[in-house]
């Protein structure tokens, strides 16, 4: 059976220990203190525990790999395809009316007119469908065509009025202005002061 080891020996053992750790650190440490690393970024001499790393800090790390790099791409702003201001790169238009009005083909009131014309074709072609009126072969598109080319101040007019058994064909319409169209109205027979109509296809 092993004696037990005495406090003073344990107390001497200690001793030893830390004596000869500290000597192995003095035979490393003179050399480094002679020719001593520094930190990159602010040149700071690194101790010896950090001998190996390059940088005293994480704040001196992150300073010197962030030096110069531009994480967000900076851009050149590029103006509003309509009005012509500014704005990012990534964009077209400043704002909704922008960008609206932009893709719209007619001014407001141009609109109103295109509105109006194809709201009376399709009346009109409604009341030939309801009384059999449309033959099958009139060309719809070429009718709507001349409703939708109809000039400001005109409307279009069946010669021989839909009511009276006209047709809903190409042949049988024409331009009248409004007060030539409400003077005419569904009447075969022109009204008294009722001029031949300028604009017929």
């Amino acid at each position: 059976m092993k004696k037990p080891i005495s406090q003073r020996k344990l107390e001497a053992n200690r001793k030893n220990s830390v004596l000869g750790a500290q000597a192995t650190k003095d035979k490393f440490l003179r050399p480094y203190l002679a020719n001593p690393n520094h930190c990159k970024m602010c040149g700071t001499m690194l101790p010896f525990e950090k001998k190996k790393n390059a940088f005293c800090s994480q704040s001196c790390a992150a300073t010197f790999n962030n030096t110069g790099r531009v994480r967000i791409p900076k851009y050149e702003k590029v103006p509003c395809q309509h009005c012509g201001t500014l704005v990012s790169h990534n964009k077209k238009y400043c704002s909704i009316t922008c960008s609206s009005t932009a893709r719209t083909k007619y001014t407001p009131e141009e609109a109103e007119q295109v509105r109006k014309a194809r709201t009376r074709e399709v009346s009109a072609a409604y009341r030939a469908k309801l009384r059999n009126q449309t033959p099958p072969d009139a060309d719809r598109k070429a009718i709507a065509e001349f409703y939708a080319n109809c000039p400001k101040g005109y409307e279009v007019d069946h010669i021989i009025p839909i009511s009276k058994g006209g047709l809903h064909t190409l042949s049988n319409l024409q331009y009248l202005t409004i007060t030539e169209n409400r003077k005419k109205g569904s009447k075969l027979v022109p009204a008294e002061g009722f001029e031949p109509p300028i604009l017929r296809l």
